[in-house]
């Protein structure tokens, strides 16, 4: 036990360490620099444990693991804030003010009062006691430094392929990047954030969503809506409507283990369902299938029947816990299988009385089938579109669906879970 809490002190600084020379060394590339300051580089919390992990499981992965989180992110997040005379620097160098900034300014007031409702402190959680403190007289890419991932990797829909053309900064983050921001900042800052990083991404899309609804549901004219979005955060929502809203969002901060929250043997189920895609594949990239959301609905449920979670965790998950499987073991198929199996009439939450959360989880539903993922070039856009005909409601599944021929640019299929209170 002594050698293995060695050696995962010793990865934990072995990451960090090259996370560091990576970002490094793509400044020291660059044939132009402009001047700003560069982050202290740091794999943040919960993405660092998650890739020790990842390395101990399946050491033949850890090349491609570093090849991606310690060279290719860091990188382009060198990129974004340091290269000169491109399109990263008038977006990056732009310095804000936020009374210039409507939209922003109503998504972060309204993101800083979540957080200070649910007893948090918006300076830890947010890395600012007000909006104002986190904006005013920042530049862009300062801002961005200061979110959970922005010390490592790159702002998501600030890629290459995302910034085309000639704009003027601000009008182009008012448009575009509101709800990217809201998203970033709702992962807020923790020593212990919730795992695995599904369950950490899921309630970052719930609470910037609730914070600023456009992230899902995209303002006419505006372009800051997340593609795919509405389907981590029907997660985040499950996990709000089981814990409570206040109590979702300290999980996300770090003031509530999962393991007090829903129990030890749920903790273990979520942490290895996030887990099985890299345990079967051992591909670089720590999330599993975001499409599916009513799995992990019934992951969370099924745990509150003692029987039912008894012998999931006899079928399922002692195995796991037992013996590191090896490569290409159908894992994400059985457990995949397992839980469609379950029928909702026969899990708890059919027979809940429906609350305030299940509302709007089902608004949630309507608002994601009519809103569709598109692709200009190298970017995708998430856009309302009517569907070809009805939503159409199976009350036994628990699933709404509109006719729509395929599945989106992105890959989004035309479902989403209903909460089985409001079916019943």
């Amino acid at each position: 036990m002594i050698e293995l809490i060695a050696e995962i002190l010793d990865r934990r600084t072995e990451l960090q360490a090259a996370a560091a020379r990576g970002y490094a060394a793509a400044v020291a590339a660059m044939p132009e620099r402009r001047d700003a300051p560069d982050p202290e580089i740091a794999i943040p919390p919960g993405m660092l444990d998650a890739l020790v992990a990842a390395g101990l499981l399946r050491p033949e992965a850890r090349p491609a693991l570093e090849a991606h989180y310690c060279v290719a992110m860091p990188s382009m997040l060198a990129t974004q804030l340091r290269r000169a005379g491109g399109l990263e620097e008038k977006l990056f160098g732009a310095r804000l003010d936020l009374r210039r900034m409507p939209r922003l300014q109503q998504g972060l007031e309204a993101l800083f009062a979540l957080v200070a409702g649910a007893g948090l402190q918006c300076a830890r959680a947010l890395c600012a006691a007000t909006p104002a403190a986190l904006i005013d007289g920042r530049s862009w890419g300062e801002i961005y430094t200061r979110c959970h991932f922005g010390r490592s990797m790159p702002m998501l829909y600030a890629y290459p392929g995302d910034l085309t053309g000639e704009r003027d900064p601000l009008p182009f983050i008012e448009a575009r990047y509101v709800g990217p921001l809201i998203h970033e900042l709702s992962h807020f800052h923790a020593d212990e954030v919730p795992a695995p990083a599904n369950l950490h991404e899921s309630l970052a899309a719930w609470i910037g969503s609730e914070a600023w609804p456009g992230q899902l549901w995209p303002d006419p004219g505006a372009e800051d809506a997340l593609p795919g979005g509405a389907y981590f955060a029907a997660v985040g929502g499950w996990l709000a409507r089981s814990l409570g809203e206040a109590e979702a969002l300290r999980v996300q901060a770090g003031a509530l283990d999962l393991r007090d929250a829903l129990g030890a043997p749920c903790a273990e189920a979520l942490r290895l369902f996030g887990f099985l895609p890299f345990l079967e594949t051992g591909a670089p990239h720590l999330l599993s299938d975001a499409f599916q959301p009513a799995r992990w609905w019934k992951l969370v449920d099924l745990h509150r029947d003692p029987a039912l979670a008894a012998d999931f965790q006899r079928r399922l998950v002692a195995p796991l816990l037992e013996e590191t499987p090896p490569p290409g073991a159908p894992l994400q198929a059985r457990w995949n299988a397992a839980l469609d199996a379950l029928q909702w009439p026969d899990l708890p939450a059919w027979r809940d009385q429906p609350n305030g959360t299940d509302r709007k989880l089902l608004l949630r539903a309507e608002q994601a089938l009519q809103v569709r993922t598109v692709r200009e070039g190298l970017t995708f856009r998430a856009e309302r579109r009517a569907p070809p005909g009805p939503l159409r409601l199976d009350r036994q599944r628990c699933e709404l669906t509109a006719p729509w021929p395929a599945p989106d640019a992105l890959g989004a299929p035309a479902a989403f879970p209903v909460p089985p209170a409001l079916c019943r």
